[in-house]
């Protein structure tokens, strides 16, 4: 009796081929749907990049320590 599942049998390869071609079919697809992703992820970086080197310098205000009253200021003339 021969084995249905067995790799001598000739519809064997033809059904594993099948299915390996539609596997291949759908990972084509998801390849595509990455690839269409990322250049948009790339197109939205560089038109931030413009973006940014267009806009005006923005002023940085830095919450500084006053500076230590000298020895011959006396403490009462620094506001507080």
């Amino acid at each position: 009796m021969s084995n249905p599942l067995s790799p001598r049998n000739p519809t064997f390869f033809r059904e594993w081929m099948r299915r390996l071609d539609r596997a291949a079919a759908d990972l084509n697809v998801l390849l595509v749907v990455f690839a269409i992703g990322l250049a948009a992820l790339d197109v939205t970086f560089l038109f931030s990049r413009q973006l940014i080197d267009r806009l005006p310098q923005v002023t940085r205000v830095v919450d500084a320590e006053r500076p230590a009253a000298s020895p011959s200021q006396s403490n009462s003339a620094i506001p507080r």
